[in-house]
């Protein structure tokens, strides 16, 4: 299968300050979720997809896009020149995004908290006809089932696990066999993650230079968590020698955190971060476009117009899964499927909508 996509939407969407990425996952691999979720937000009107570096992914982030279009042209909820841009996210050092939650199964006494935690229902108690009665007073049998494709590593898990049965590990694609993966698939944008070395990326640049520059769109993730102000401005700088201009530099604040709720209802603090990382590269002036992410949601955009920030646009990733969740399994049903596009497209539509109440 090759994408027939263009990079004109998202730039249009970029130099408006309009631009919304749906951030299916770096390590979510369940197919279903990401088709369905592309195809959602397809008709909600995202500009870019985010997704893992994996041929299934990509192809199944496709199918949602072709079901996206050939309902819109009965429904009309987009038209067929909106077609999202595929964007594989690539991992060059240690970063968060890349890593799973492993699970040490005679450890594990069944309290069911990762199962309540876990915003992508990864995590379900298997039932059989014994039952005990749980650390927390409910019933538990069978065994943990852990459906490792639906991880997408947020790592909010083991803090619930008391027996420690959780742990997160880490992944490792190799960047220039996946670039060119990439290219074979007929992917038309990337996105760099360098964790806290961020100079590894300046290291490897001339090993693929070339396969970088056959995409249409770049885009390097730079993130609170892992560097301080000083490497921040740093980093950006670096990614702008190397890549030119118009290349998007995410701002990334609390990776993973904005379908936690605890956050969400204290008050998530992970936008105010990322808008810390927008303010630092803001002041460098680089010709380039700063998109805000990490513990990102409806309101986000709006807080970083009052706070005086300049940035293109957003990526919303944990919080927009979440809310697709109770939806995704039953999209065939129409009256579902309705409610779950308005709910989609309004929190895509949150950028646009602060965009005109600001004209």
């Amino acid at each position: 299968m090759k994408l027939k996509q263009t990079k004109e939407n998202a730039i249009s969407a970029l130099g408006k300050k309009q631009f919304f990425k749906l951030v299916c996952g770096a390590s979510l691999t369940d197919v279903s979720m990401v088709e369905n979720l592309s195809f959602v937000y397809s008709l909600a009107g995202v500009h870019v997809i985010d997704l893992a570096p994996s041929a299934d992914v990509i192809f199944a982030a496709e199918r949602g896009i072709e079901r996206a279009l050939k309902y819109s042209s009965v429904h009309q909820y987009i038209s067929t020149s909106a077609h999202p841009l595929i964007m594989a996210s690539l991992q060059l050092d240690k970063d968060p995004h890349f890593r799973k939650a492993k699970v040490n199964y005679d450890v594990c006494d069944l309290c069911n908290a990762c199962v309540k935690i876990c915003p992508t229902e990864a995590f379900a108690i298997e039932r059989t006809g014994e039952t005990a009665m749980g650390r927390i007073g409910e019933e538990r049998a069978g065994g943990l089932i852990y459906k490792i494709e639906r991880c997408f590593g947020c790592g909010i898990c083991p803090e619930y696990c008391h027996v420690d049965a959780i742990s997160m590990v880490d992944t490792k694609p190799t960047p220039k066999e996946t670039l060119g993966e990439m290219i074979s698939l007929g992917v038309k944008s990337v996105e760099f993650h360098f964790g806290k070395n961020f100079y590894v990326i300046e290291e490897m640049w001339n090993e693929i230079k070339n396969l970088v520059n056959r995409f249409e769109l770049i885009s390097f993730s730079i993130g609170s968590k892992l560097l301080n102000d000083d490497e921040i401005k740093k980093a950006a700088n670096l990614c702008y020698k190397l890549a030119g201009k118009d290349i998007i530099l995410q701002c990334d604040g609390s990776p993973m955190s904005g379908a936690i709720d605890k956050l969400l209802r204290n008050g998530n603090n992970g936008d105010n971060l990322s808008f810390h990382v927008a303010e630092i590269i803001e002041r460098e002036k680089l010709p380039v476009y700063l998109q805000i992410s990490g513990g990102t949601n409806q309101n986000s955009y709006m807080k970083a117009i009052d706070s005086g920030i300049k940035i293109n646009g957003i990526a919303v990733g944990s919080y927009a899964r979440k809310l697709l969740m109770p939806y995704l399994n039953n999209l065939e049903d129409e009256e579902v499927l309705n409610e779950a596009i308005q709910k989609a497209k309004s929190l895509v539509d949150s950028v646009k909508k602060t965009i005109e109440m600001i004209k």
